[in-house]
């Protein structure tokens, strides 16, 4: 009976340490990571919108990183976007991932450094796959818009 709550109490155990942030800080500046196409995640509480001209996001909390849009091209171009984003707590950014998986970061973000207002970024789309993600650790509170 001991052997059988010991073998339970280790098992809560890494499954308390797997649902921890820690992946999501060892990732945040891993390039390799984040241009995967695969998303990482664990969040609570979220409310995305799609329209022709914005996405609206609200998360209560984030770990990780995932895909907010995708589109391929037919040639490369730049778009101007407008970007709004805050949160609580935690660091958080949006990067551009282009077809030959190149990261680049378009706006970086923490509780101190949080937009007032939109701010306006030049993303240079190649021919092919483009994504945007958001990419967090220990995020509360986040509250994203973009438009395009």
């Amino acid at each position: 009976m001991k052997k059988l709550n010991l073998i339970w109490m280790i098992l809560l155990c890494f499954l308390l340490t797997a649902c921890g942030s820690e992946f999501a800080k060892r990732e945040y500046n891993s390039d390799e990571k984040i241009s995967q196409k695969a998303d990482r995640y664990a969040k609570e509480i979220s409310v995305g919108n799609f329209t022709d001209q914005e996405y609206s996001l609200t998360i209560s909390k984030f770990n990780g990183r995932e895909t907010i849009w995708n589109e391929t091209f037919a040639e490369n171009q730049n778009m101007e976007i407008d970007l709004s984003f805050c949160l609580s707590k935690g660091q958080a950014k949006i990067v551009h991932i282009d077809n030959d998986n190149h990261v680049t970061t378009l706006l970086e973000c923490s509780p101190e450094t949080s937009t007032d207002g939109f701010i306006t970024k030049t993303v240079s789309l190649q021919k092919g796959q483009n994504r945007l993600k958001i990419v967090g650790y220990d995020c509360e509170d986040i509250d994203l818009k973009i438009q395009y």
